[in-house]
């Protein structure tokens, strides 16, 4: 099969497209022909070789945890599924080897859903893991009721393109922050107030704004000023959770009474098939889609490590 791989950890230029071969399924797994994946910061961190202490390698390495495709093979225990069917799904393990940067990926028949027929494979494959991830943030760890107030970091990215939506079916007031050009785009997702971070300081915004404090910050930046701002903007007894770093170090947490956590998504594929109801009778609006080909993830690696990406980098792989 065509896959993209990488022998050994470094920056985007490790790399490789090439043959490798189809991998079988396991207990409890199907075989997906994967028709598209999704780049996701995480593919990269691992790639560079970060977040060793939390999940293991076994080289070559197939990165990527989104898909879409349609089950060629039924591994053992599996009776839920037939060959044939059209599923979207977050192949996520702790061991990474066989990822979904490949015509075929093995994956837990617990993490898939079916695929709506109204979204395409394209579209599909870019919202299990930030739509899990986001739901599971605020609907669960947060608890987001109607009313409360939410800081939303990276309103255009990935997680905040679905982020946003999700809090404001929740019935929460939205702040989000995000770059000059991507105003517009993220206001249309429903955010209440966007702050443009090259031209004010989200810090003194929200405190203006929101002298008490917020009830929760969904935080995906990774500087060291942002982790600890998070902490301050929320009021006693608020939530921060962040998507890439642990908590900071920081007393007042606990005589402050807040709820903080690095928190990990949860492969689940019956509440990415309730997710993907909300996709289609648009509560939730598909994210902007920049669809590129499998052999240009080198590129689309160092897109996603500008930055700048608006919404979701989907890599095509074949058409089913």
């Amino acid at each position: 099969m065509k896959a993209v791989f990488y022998e050994a950890h470094g920056g985007p230029e490790v790399l490789k497209v090439g043959d490798l071969p189809v991998p079988e399924p396991g207990e409890g797994e199907v075989l997906v022909q994967v028709s598209a994946t999704a780049i996701n910061p995480i593919d990269r961190r691992l790639r560079s070789g970060e977040l060793q202490e939390y999940i293991s390698r076994t080289f070559p390495v197939v990165p990527g945890w989104d898909f879409s495709g349609r089950i060629v093979k039924l591994g053992p225990g599996v009776s839920n599924w037939q060959v044939g069917d059209d599923v979207v799904g977050l192949a996520f393990t702790w061991s990474i080897q066989h990822g979904t940067y490949a015509e075929f990926a093995p994956v837990s028949a617990d993490s898939i859903a079916a695929k709506p027929p109204g979204l395409s494979f394209d579209e599909a494959a870019a919202l299990p893991l930030v739509s899990l991830t986001a739901w599971q943030a605020l609907a669960e760890f947060g608890a987001l009721q109607p009313g409360q107030t939410v800081l939303i970091q990276a309103g255009a990215g990935g997680i905040g393109s679905v982020a946003i939506p999700i809090a404001k079916h929740l019935g929460a007031m939205v702040y989000a922050t995000t770059s000059t050009r991507n105003i517009d785009y993220v206001r249309g997702l429903g955010a209440d107030h966007v702050i443009d971070y090259a031209k004010s300081d989200y810090v003194n915004v929200i405190n203006e704004k929101e002298p008490g404090g917020l009830d929760m910050v969904l935080e995906s930046l990774l500087s060291d000023a942002t982790t600890e701002a998070a902490i301050r903007l929320v009021k006693p007894g608020g939530t921060v959770a962040y998507m890439n770093n642990e908590p900071p170090d920081m007393p007042e947490i606990q005589a402050r009474n807040i709820k903080t956590e690095f928190l990990h998504h949860r492969p689940d594929g019956e509440s990415l098939g309730q997710l993907m109801s909300l996709y289609i009778d648009g509560t939730i609006p598909i994210p902007h889609l920049d669809i590129m080909q499998l052999d240009q993830a080198q590129e689309a690696h160092r897109k996603s490590e500008g930055g700048r990406t608006q919404g979701k980098v989907v890599l095509h792989i074949q058409d089913l």
